[in-house]
């Protein structure tokens, strides 16, 4: 599992550097085609970083590091992303792009198969049915893609149902699938409330989608759609930390987890908040900063975060001080970033003019990332194993 997880972070590293170059590029210095780099960067750091996150997790979850399956499948799966990663930037969806991520869907296609089949014999555990149900939803989130190649092939690209499919994609994957995933580990057989937990979370993913159409101005019965959605995962949540096990408190995985469970509590906060007309228009008027504050809310407060204590946890990397140093750049450089994100968000709602070279700051504050990032995928392929004296 070592050599996965490094080519994981490999991915992140490639991803957060493209998430500077977008920076600096939002900052007036022209690099190379915006939205085919922004392409890359969501899909590397989707599919190279937490997809491949997930994938690991299940494997270990079902014990099955050493089966010939899933390892032919991972490795097939890194072809996919590394095409991705080689055309994306220079085509953005064309043919090529196009084909690679065809073939990722119908890896993530065969991991169902295969997550089905390993979750046979004990098919009502916890576990297993919040895996199967995850990769339903991992099945779901394809139809976006579909629907975004026959959007642009008839010349649809600026409408509606182009962006829509892009967020019935990302709904499914990360409120679906990865979040699944991560239930799969925290929900045990023993698990105070597992059922309610299970049957809540399974009861918000549809209306909750009604969260990624409320820019449109639809019925009033979106708003209260989404609002159920975001208020079941609220009581969900308040059953997980209710029934979460806090007798190791120093360590640094634990530590690690913690916060990406803040992260998460506060997505669910913004997710309820953002289900009524009045957040929805604040929204509107700040999407470059609350609707990106928000996605990196989840992909680094809370996934990222969330993979690395497992990984930790786990000893697949050693916890080195070099590390423990980049980890920490990590996580000030997330709080840093989104401070400025929603702090920029409140006041341009309020007109107040803040920060007139907001991009550059946001550049520098957020170089801490991928520099964090750097310095723990070194340490991760690191050839002396260090004992870890410092949990």
């Amino acid at each position: 599992m070592k050599s996965y997880v490094r080519i994981s972070l490999v991915f992140l590293t490639l991803a957060a550097s493209m998430g500077l170059l977008l920076r600096l590029m939002q900052s007036g210095i022209p690099l190379m085609n915006y939205k085919y780099l922004l392409h890359t960067h969501s899909h590397i750091a989707l599919i190279g970083w937490v997809y491949n996150g997930a994938f690991i997790i299940i494997s270990n979850l079902l014990g099955v590091e050493h089966n010939k399956g899933f390892m032919r499948l991972f490795w097939i799966t890194q072809l996919s992303i590394i095409g991705m990663l080689f055309s994306f930037p220079f085509q953005g969806y064309g043919a090529v792009s196009i084909a690679f991520s065809t073939l990722y869907v119908f890896c993530s296609y065969y991991l169902v198969v295969l997550i089905f089949r390993h979750t046979s014999d004990k098919p009502k555990s916890t576990k297993s049915r919040f895996l199967r149900w995850g990769g339903i939803y991992l099945i779901a989130s394809s139809i976006g893609p579909y629907a975004l190649g026959y959007f642009m092939a008839n010349d649809m690209g600026d409408s509606i149902w182009y962006n829509l499919s892009i967020y019935w994609f990302l709904h499914f994957l990360y409120n679906g699938f990865f979040l699944f995933v991560v239930f799969a580990y925290l929900v045990r057989d023993n698990f105070p409330n597992r059922k309610r937990i299970f049957i809540l979370m399974n009861a918000s993913l549809i209306p909750l989608f009604a969260l990624s159409v409320l820019w449109v101005d639809p019925p009033a019965l979106m708003y209260f759609l989404s609002g159920i959605g975001a208020l079941l995962q609220l009581i969900v949540f308040a059953y997980l930390i209710k029934g979460m096990d806090y007798k190791i408190t120093h360590s640094f995985p634990s530590m690690l987890l913690r916060l990406a469970l803040i992260a998460y509590g506060l997505k669910l906060v913004f997710q309820l908040a953002g289900s009524t007309p009045q957040m929805q228009e604040f929204i509107n008027n700040t999407v470059p900063y609350s609707v990106i504050g928000f996605i990196h809310l989840v992909m680094l407060g809370f996934f990222t975060l969330f993979l690395l204590s497992y990984f930790f946890r786990n000893e697949w990397i050693r916890l080195t001080r070099l590390l423990k140093f980049g980890t920490w750049l990590l996580i000030i450089g997330i709080v840093l970033s989104e401070g400025l994100l929603f702090g920029k968000a409140v006041l341009t709602q309020l007109s107040i003019l803040w920060l007139t070279d907001f991009f550059p700051t946001l550049t520098a504050v957020s170089s801490l990332m991928p520099i964090g990032i750097l310095l723990l995928t070194i340490s991760a392929f690191g050839s002396q194993v260090v004992s870890d004296q410092l949990n």
